[in-house]
């Protein structure tokens, strides 16, 4: 598996209207995607920032998608985003009815749902699942829709 991620940083409510309607629009369309496990659309409404998740179970899944038209169109909306691609340690499968993560880039413990190793700078990366009054620290996301592709390996 490999977990791949990037964020891309919003101007205001607006833009985060923009992307809420964006996401519901093209979520679905992940649905089915070959190779890919799942990807959660998230949105940080807070401080302004739309972010990205995906777990692939087939690399060249995620070679492709970066080539691909779907990522064309984000680039051609956005400006291409820095991609980080992730190492897991540790996968609980986000469940069906997810509506919030809460993640960290510096290795804080969260009693992780989701762990990973960057090896471009050798960050931990963390998330949890769930209700976000049971955590305290950590920058916190609503789940905007939550894709499963074809290589979906959970039926939560």
């Amino acid at each position: 598996m490999l977990l791949m991620r990037y964020d891309i940083p919003l101007e205001d409510a607006a833009q985060v209207a923009a992307v809420r309607a964006r996401a519901a629009e093209r979520g679905p369309r992940f649905d089915g995607m070959a190779g890919l496990d799942w990807k959660l659309f998230l949105v940080d409404p807070v401080e302004p920032c739309y972010a990205t998740l995906y777990a692939w179970n087939d690399p060249a899944a995620a070679t492709r998608f970066l080539d691909g038209p779907f990522f064309e169109a984000l680039v051609a909306s956005f400006g291409r985003p820095e991609v980080r691609l992730l190492l897991p340690r540790l996968v609980t499968p986000p469940p069906r009815d997810l509506r919030h993560m809460t993640r960290t880039d510096d290795g804080a413990d969260l009693a992780p749902d989701l762990s990973a190793l960057d090896p471009q700078d050798g960050a931990i990366f963390n998330a949890r699942w769930g209700d976000l009054g049971r955590i305290a620290e950590g920058r916190r996301f609503e789940v905007m829709y939550l894709a499963h592709g074809s290589a979906s390996t959970h039926g939560n």
